[in-house]
């Protein structure tokens, strides 16, 4: 009987876990059709250029996946060391997270919190990240204080590196109101890069964009040839299922030399990208890959990573 009793317990702890984890990733609906659990958006704001491109990015993204915003700012207490610093600081991040809720008021999108925090820049988003679940970090890829050159900032560079969620790179013109037409999406075959073809593929549909999945391969190599059009195959399948039009592209070299040349040449303005790739090995070299590409792709870039898991769906249909 008392087996009997421990037995019974152990099933309703795991029904319990399992309805939490569906709930999570929008798997349980309540009686409407309506997600329980919404997916979080977190996104670091700084009054750049380039952030308030991110916060249009995030807007449409949140639109698309029915996904609710978290603006935040962060008062660099490295840089402002003096009480009235500070204070004229954070009623300047005030005024930036005011205007992010009404631009999402305006679309009607969802605000879960919307807070100024003072800190290490890096340390307080990986940490509000961690402490609201988000699924997305969406920033600039570069902040206020651009150096000539940089190619990104050092902030959205640790973020990327440090956050265990994906990361949504921007890079794009306030004007454009039109982002998201040319889709890359580099497959090596591993986890990573198969949840960034998910990804890219549900993009791809709710955007009307062109997919083009990409595979590099070492020089004279058959078999990395079959494996990659295997790989890419897999691709257009999956954008097939989705009325996309999807095209392959494999190169010999480099991986992250050839994938640049790739955005330059067919006019990509997103590259989803898997963080990491297959065995010990290729995973590390596959980071470096994502990195590099990153860092200095001339367009937006998504970084995937399978340690942040979520069903893909999109709630509105044209």
């Amino acid at each position: 009987m008392q087996w009997l009793i421990y037995s019974t317990i152990s099933i309703f702890i795991s029904i319990a876990a399992l309805g939490n984890r569906l709930k999570c990733y929008g798997l349980i609906h309540n009686i409407e059709g309506s997600p329980m659990v919404k997916f979080q958006f977190l996104l670091p704001v700084d009054g750049s250029d380039y952030s308030r491109v991110a916060v249009k990015h995030a807007i449409r993204m949140a639109e698309m996946y029915n996904a609710e915003i978290s603006p935040i700012y962060v008062v660099d207490t490295r840089a402002h060391k003096d009480a009235a610093e500070i204070e004229e600081e954070t009623a300047i991040g005030q005024s930036l997270i005011d205007d992010v809720q009404d631009q999402c008021k305006s679309y009607g999108i969802g605000v879960l919190e919307a807070r100024v925090l003072t800190g290490s820049p890096y340390n307080e988003i990986i940490k509000e990240q961690k402490r609201i679940d988000a699924s997305v970090i969406i920033l600039g890829a570069y902040g206020a204080e651009r150096a000539e050159g940089e190619t990104i900032g050092s902030t959205a560079e640790r973020v990327l590196r440090g956050a265990q969620c994906h990361v949504l790179l921007v890079r794009d013109e306030l004007e454009n109101d039109r982002f998201y037409r040319n889709i890359l999406i580099p497959s090596d075959g591993s986890i990573d890069a198969g949840y960034a073809a998910t990804f890219a593929a549900s993009i791809a549909h709710r955007c009307h964009a062109d997919l083009m999945a990409c595979s590099v391969i070492r020089i004279g190599s058959e078999k990395d040839m079959l494996e990659a059009g295997r790989t890419t195959d897999d691709v257009v399948a999956l954008g097939k299922s989705k009325g996309i039009e999807t095209k392959t592209l494999i190169w010999e070299g480099k991986p992250a030399v050839e994938i640049l040349k790739a955005v330059g040449a067919k006019n990509i303005d997103l590259v989803v990208i898997g963080y990491s790739g297959k065995g010990k090995v290729s995973r590390w070299m596959l980071g470096s890959v994502s990195e590099k590409v990153a860092r200095t792709a001339p367009c937006s870039v998504f970084v995937v990573k399978s340690t942040r898991v979520e069903r893909v769906y999109t709630v509105k249909e044209d």
